[in-house]
């Protein structure tokens, strides 16, 4: 390698090093990408699985749901490259992959390992020698500070998300609401605040071990009940937080009456808990701090109308902060 191919090497691992999020990364990647000869496009994609047991003998068909990046909230992506993604899903192997179609090369760069989703990056064109060696230093570096960023994005206890990601993707669900245009009145996304109730006297009587099984096993209920396109997150001590994209207002309360049914029906290792939920519909109109406010008021009522119930916050009035008013524990 010369001195110029080491100097432009170093350049572009520090324009990647830069950055905090798996977000400003992934866009920064795409640049870095695109800037060389021969690329015509790049695309990144997050890809779910769903296994599926096998039967009779029969092998496990492998089904997955497609988000494509910059954030779609559309349940499965369908675009021009679907049927690579088949491709890089049928040789599951990681790495950098060569793919051919219809006389056009690309490459899939495929994190596959220590990370959830899976994330792959789609680049259309054929790469010289030269910046094919480029590439392979260049991703290297992308997965491993993936796999950081990814464990840095989560809450160390119940894996899901933590607030600070939660503060990120939330932004990004006001910008495509705002960017696309989309039509809120069938189709909303929606913030929902899940509370254990008496979550303290689990802690005082049982013990913060206790407690903590509690919270890992209320968190695995959320990523059974709720679908791999909505976000989960832990928003602080025994709060939650989910945002259900895409549904009708009878769908997403169907949604988290299943969850409330789920928990409720749940045995813990000290037996049964339950959880009040509050939740408000996403207005690209309001700021995010006053969006969670409504969530919050719902979520009071909630708390003063029994516990182990849904409210939801319309926001035809102003939001209101009662959390000193009552004790939720």
């Amino acid at each position: 390698m010369s001195n110029d191919e080491l100097d432009q090497a170093f350049s572009l691992s520090v324009r990647l090093l830069e950055h905090k999020t798996y977000h400003d990364l992934t866009h920064q990647f795409i640049s870095i990408l695109m800037e060389f000869e021969g690329v015509q496009d790049a695309a990144s994609y997050e890809i779910f699985s769903l296994t599926r047991k096998p039967t009779n003998g029969v092998a496990a068909n492998i089904e997955y749901l497609v988000r494509r990046f910059p954030l779609s909230l559309d349940e499965n992506v369908q675009d021009e490259y679907s049927h690579l993604i088949d491709q890089v899903m049928q040789q599951n192997k990681g790495g950098i992959i060569r793919l051919q179609d219809q006389n056009t090369a690309y490459l899939a760069l495929d994190v596959l390992e220590n990370v959830k989703p899976r994330r792959v990056v789609l680049i259309k064109g054929e790469l010289n020698t030269a910046d094919y060696r480029q590439l392979e230093g260049l991703f290297q570096i992308y997965e491993r500070l993936v796999i950081l960023l990814d464990s840095k994005e989560r809450d160390n206890l119940t894996c899901l998300h933590n607030r600070q990601t939660m503060d990120l993707i939330l932004n990004q669900v006001f910008e495509y609401y705002q960017n696309t245009g989309v039509a809120c009145e069938d189709k909303r996304s929606w913030v929902a605040l899940l509370d254990i109730d008496y979550f303290k006297s689990v802690n005082d009587t049982f013990g913060h071990l206790y407690g903590d099984e509690v919270l890992i096993l209320f968190a695995g209920l959320m990523e059974k009940t709720f679908r791999h396109t909505d976000f989960l997150f832990r928003f602080g001590g025994e709060e939650f937080l989910v945002i259900i994209n895409r549904v009708s207002k009878e769908g997403v309360s169907q949604a988290l009456e299943r969850f409330r049914q789920e928990v409720e029906q749940c045995d813990f290792p000290f037996g049964k808990i339950t959880v009040s939920i509050g939740y408000t519909f996403v207005n690209p109109n309001v700021d995010q701090r006053s969006l969670l406010e409504y969530a919050d008021s719902a979520l009071y009522s909630a708390k003063t109308k029994g516990r182990n119930r849904i409210e939801y916050e319309d926001q035809k009035q102003p939001s209101v902060s009662n959390a000193n008013d009552i004790e939720f524990f």
